[in-house]
């Protein structure tokens, strides 16, 4: 019956898998923010926000910022992107690590490096937390697609007397350009609703929408600003989406499955890719050696206090010890997991329209954590103080990328394997266990990485949720940080150090 059902009423079969992921998103997702909007948006109070010359600056930093941190990015990510796709080296693998263990690092972390070498905050220090933050997108975007350009085109353009930079925009860019479009939109995005790094190097003057957001919901009580903000910049996000989309269709009809090149095989210029790999390195890993050597170092001396602060199971100026912030954490980033990967299995099979899994996207952490506060601040649904709803709403913010990291893995599985295993006399759930499954290994591994990867640098919407007992490890940097006193600070410095050494050690073997 299950597989006559299967084949010949595909809709219900995706209706039926679609109910679990669609019940989550709204409850959790569409619920709150439809509640925040007819609550509080007001459209007098969008005029007012577009007529406040504030207001402006704040949304028209938020946007220039983003494009020259992006184009920065793309700058600094896609030669380090062609090095290490292109071609293989020795230390190769530990730079590739390095350059992927901030993306995985919650967003203060990075900030607190740069804080540590700079020691001051402004725009400069932003832009190189937002490169330091987003170089992995581009490298693990835009990597595989270039490593499937087939080098024979290359070589024969060369042979034809093509320049390196003439073959590159007629051969290359065509079959790449694709997905470094769609890697510029995400790192656009992410710039543009930065939280964590403005959190810590903004100051005062410098403060992005997604900052302004929490400040006038939180400390002003601005709810109705806030949610006009958020509206803005949703609308803005939309418009970003709607455009890359528009521009980025796939040209590429050469790809070809080849190994990397070793690089002493490399005709002319070999040291290049050594070159390109350790400058983007020094720029990456820069921050994430200051943050350890700030943690042990004041003023110039070497002081090993913070680190003996935190195993001892005490942080300064805060009432939670590092050891329960720590467990906390895991705790939250193995529950997203659990929720999201099989709700992301489920829409990834069910083919579903990706748009509607794509809004937490669209709306900022920021703007979700104020329709959180507003709806589920009352009985019978009073959950904002409950431990397990941070988890839960982590998996709402991890579930569209964890959809888009599954999606690959899932629509490879060939058909054929499926048919023989029904042809057998498999049930549906078994032909699931014992094909499926062992294909999708891997990218289960992955995505669940990835997901809990989220959960343990999520800050926006867990500092609106955020109680004594549920401080996260981005929490209780950021609190760190932002309080005056040598100790204090440093202990920030070693807890994010902490995370730092922790990451590459593990991005290093991945």
């Amino acid at each position: 019956m299950a597989e006559f059902m299967e084949r010949h009423h595909p809709v219900n079969k995706t209706k039926t898998l679609l109910i679990a992921p669609m019940v989550f998103l709204g409850v959790f997702f569409v619920v709150p923010v439809a509640n925040t909007l007819l609550r509080y948006f007001r459209f007098s109070e969008f005029s007012n926000v577009l007529g406040n010359q504030s207001l402006r600056g704040v949304a028209w930093f938020s946007l220039w910022q983003a494009a020259i941190s992006t184009i920065a990015t793309l700058a600094i990510g896609l030669p380090a992107t062609w090095a290490l796709s292109r071609f293989t080296f020795r230390g190769a693998r530990l730079a590739r690590g390095i350059l992927t263990a901030p993306f995985v690092l919650p967003a203060v972390v990075v900030a607190a490096g740069v804080l540590a070498i700079t020691d001051s905050r402004g725009v400069g220090p932003i832009i190189w937390a937002h490169v330091v933050f987003n170089v992995s997108v581009v490298l693990r975007i835009v990597g595989p697609r270039w490593s499937m350009v087939n080098n024979r085109l290359e070589h024969a353009a060369a042979t034809l007397g093509a320049r390196p930079s003439r073959t590159f925009v007629l051969v290359v860019w065509p079959q790449i350009s694709n997905a470094v479009i769609s890697a510029a939109t995400l790192v656009f995005i992410y710039c543009f609703t930065s939280f964590g790094v403005i959190a810590i190097l903004g100051g005062i003057s410098r403060r992005t929408i997604e900052s302004e957001i929490f400040t006038q919901a939180v400390r002003l009580g601005n709810t109705e600003t806030a949610t006009a903000l958020a509206v803005l910049q949703a609308i803005i996000i939309g418009a970003v989406l709607f455009l890359t989309r528009h521009n980025s269709r796939s040209l590429s009809i050469s790809l070809h499955v080849s190994a990397p090149q070793p690089l002493h095989t490399k005709p002319r210029h070999r040291t290049t890719p050594l070159l390109i790999s350790a400058i983007a390195v020094v720029i990456v890993a820069s921050p994430l050696v200051g943050t350890i050597y700030r943690s042990v170092f004041i003023n110039g001396s070497l002081s090993l206090s913070a680190w003996r602060t935190i195993f001892s199971g005490t942080l300064p100026s805060l009432s939670v010890s590092p050891q329960s912030v720590i467990a906390t954490s895991l705790v939250f980033a193995i529950a997203a997991a659990c929720i999201c990967v099989p709700l992301a299995m489920l829409v990834v099979a069910s083919s579903a329209p990706r748009a509607l899994f794509s809004l937490p996207l669209v709306v900022s952490a920021a703007t979700l954590g104020i329709g959180l506060i507003i709806t589920f601040n009352t009985s019978p649904y009073a959950w904002r103080s409950e431990s397990w709803f941070i988890p839960v709403i982590h998996a709402v913010i991890a579930l569209p990328l964890v959809i888009r990291a599954m999606e690959p893995a899932v629509h490879a599985i060939p058909r054929s394997l499926r048919n023989a295993s029904a042809t057998l006399g498999a049930s549906p759930f078994i032909t699931w266990v014992r094909v499926d499954m062992p294909i999708l290994k891997p990218a289960i591994l992955r995505t669940t990485g990835l997901s809990m990867a989220i959960s343990l640098g999520e800050f926006g919407a867990t500092s609106f949720l955020s109680r004594s007992g549920s401080t996260t490890l981005p929490i209780a940097i950021a609190q760190l940080l932002g309080r005056p006193g040598v100790a204090t600070q440093q202990a920030g410095f070693a807890l994010a150090a902490l995370m730092v050494l922790v990451t590459v050690g593990v991005m290093s073997r991945a």
